[in-house]
């Protein structure tokens, strides 16, 4: 389990590492007038180009009821005035309260210390906000241990150390930059939605508290990718849909497709093949297939090895194997290997 980052030292080193990642791999674009809620200031931007991720920082102002350093990040569009600011990862000083939706989180197993976000998302508008984007964008979360003994959860944005930590967070930017044009086009309105929206947070109220457990380093470096397989997974179905049948995803099920009211197929993404993970997808896949007879999937990384037993298990349950594979360096890319 991943350990919160909470003291001030920590948090600083944390931040200049963030700092220097990012502008070693980001072009300087100069200086910009960045628009705020309710105010605006000019200040050094950072970005891959027009069209792409832009990003901006500010340490911590004496003035701030809560003192934090500034992550600005957007879709950068030179021939504005004024960059809107798509999401912020701001990260708080002083204090560890959950109030700031940025924050970094250690692998007390490798030290490796990652940038976090909890997936509250502001907006000021009705259908913007933290269950209506953890629902509508269904990324992995991971539990994180504080140092009061409390549990909280958030998604893995990327290792502050990585050459891709600039093409994850701009994976986060264009995924929020989607959720508040849905949102803000009313098609989070509806009333299918919002019971869909409190259904899961109902789920997330029944699954969360004290957990225990480790995962392998190989995995937490594979859970930021987790959203971009299912992403490849849909895309590469949708493409072949016939017949009537539809393409879909719920709290429970990473990808599925049905025709009628019955499931032919059934997909579950893991970021490893650790035995405990393994016994979860194989009991989510069975569970999920009850009353149809469904093709069941399990997509894993390329190269992690499978127990023999677990092997075993999954060609007597007739669960299909297919291998994912991240390549690249400054701007992974995820892709699907065929069965």
């Amino acid at each position: 389990m991943f350990i919160l980052v909470d003291t001030t030292a920590k948090k600083r080193r944390a931040q200049a590492q963030l700092e220097r990642n990012l502008k070693s791999a980001l072009d300087h674009q100069g200086c910009f007038n960045i628009g705020f809620r309710g105010a605006n200031f000019d200040h050094d931007v950072f970005g891959f180009g027009p069209g792409e991720l832009w990003a901006s920082f500010m340490p911590p102002v004496q003035e701030d009821s809560t003192k934090r350093f500034w992550n600005g990040f957007g879709i950068f569009l030179p021939e504005r005035g004024t960059q809107h600011i798509t999401v912020e990862i701001n990260i708080p000083l002083e204090t560890n309260q959950e109030r700031t939706a940025g924050f970094f989180a250690e692998d007390p197993l490798t030290g490796a210390i990652y940038l976090m976000h909890s997936g509250k998302i502001g907006g000021g508008r009705k259908g913007i906000g933290k269950s209506d984007f953890l629902f509508w964008a269904k990324p992995q979360l991971v539990n994180v241990a504080t140092g009061e003994g409390e549990i909280r959860s958030g998604l893995v944005i990327g290792n502050i150390d990585d050459e891709d930590l600039a093409g994850r967070i701009w994976r986060f930017v264009q995924l929020v930059a989607e959720f508040k044009e849905a949102a803000t086009s009313g098609n989070l309105n509806s009333a299918e939605f919002q019971t869909q929206v409190a259904d899961f947070e109902q789920y997330r109220k029944e699954f969360s508290g004290r957990k225990r457990g480790r995962r392998s380093a190989g995995d937490i470096d594979y859970i930021s990718y987790h959203g971009d397989v299912v992403e490849a997974l849909y895309q590469e179905r949708l493409a072949a849909l016939c017949g009537g049948e539809k393409i879909n995803r719920t709290i429970l099920i990473d990808l599925f497709v049905s025709q009628g009211d019955k499931y032919i197929e059934l997909y579950e993404v893991k970021t490893s093949t650790a035995r405990q993970i393994l016994y979860t997808a194989i009991g989510q896949l069975i569970t999920h297939g009850t009353g149809s007879t469904p093709k069941r999937f399990l997509v894993v990384p390329e190269g992690e090895a499978i127990p023999n037993d677990l092997i075993a298990a999954l060609e007597e349950n007739r669960i299909v194997v297919r291998r994912f594979k991240v390549t690249g360096r400054t701007k992974k890319t995820v892709s699907l290997l065929p069965p």
